[in-house]
């Protein structure tokens, strides 16, 4: 019996499953962020979800331009982030330099892969937390906002409590493809296996 329906029904099956395994994870990255204003701001994510970095953005003639919130972000250790201080310029992550842009805020991502094609990307592992930290450039001063992103390990549905003084603050997905690629397998089922058994 031919199904011609059968490929398209299986290249669903392959984008449902590849569509299930990753999620969005947006930060706001300037200075009104509330999340910002508790010292431990963290992101939890899996291995291939991706973390958005939304840069600062003002309408044109909004803000005198001197006052326009600019960032350099670092990638950086446990210890830099904590003293706030990047060791290098090599830790330099991203520049949120166009608050004015006409586009749009700037928006730049990374996405948390075991391993990575390109030279300047950057493997991240189950199990670990990475650290990015920024400086501002429109002014000197030491304002610093800090992220901290740990990747879950595999199996692992939660991270312990924190204690107390150090919240967690899971930032909300923004696209999320429910809980288990298998809910998508179990509806075409029916159409792959054969008639008749």
């Amino acid at each position: 019996m031919e199904r011609p329906w059968l490929p398209l029904a299986l290249l669903g099956l392959g984008l449902g499953l590849c569509g299930a395994a990753a999620e969005r994870h947006t930060v706001f990255w300037n200075s009104s962020n509330p999340r910002f204003l508790w010292s431990d701001y963290t992101v939890e994510v899996r291995l291939n979800d991706y973390l958005d970095i939304i840069c600062p953005h003002y309408e044109e003639g909004s803000v005198d331009p001197r006052a326009m919130e600019r960032y350099t972000l670092y990638l950086v250790e446990a210890e830099e982030y904590e003293a706030c201080k990047p060791r290098s310029k090599e830790q330099i992550r991203w520049e949120c330099d166009k608050p004015s842009a006409l586009h749009g805020p700037e928006k730049f991502s990374e996405k948390f892969q075991r391993f990575t094609p390109f030279t300047l990307g950057k493997e991240f592992k189950e199990g670990h937390s990475y650290y990015y930290i920024s400086k501002p450039i429109h002014h000197h001063g030491e304002a610093c906002l800090k992220l901290k992103v740990m990747v879950a390990g595999k199996g692992s549905e939660y991270w312990p409590d924190p204690p107390a003084s150090h919240p967690v603050l899971l930032s909300f997905p923004v696209l999320s493809h429910g809980h288990s690629p298998f809910t998508f397998i179990s509806l075409l089922l029916p159409l792959l296996v054969p008639q008749g058994l």
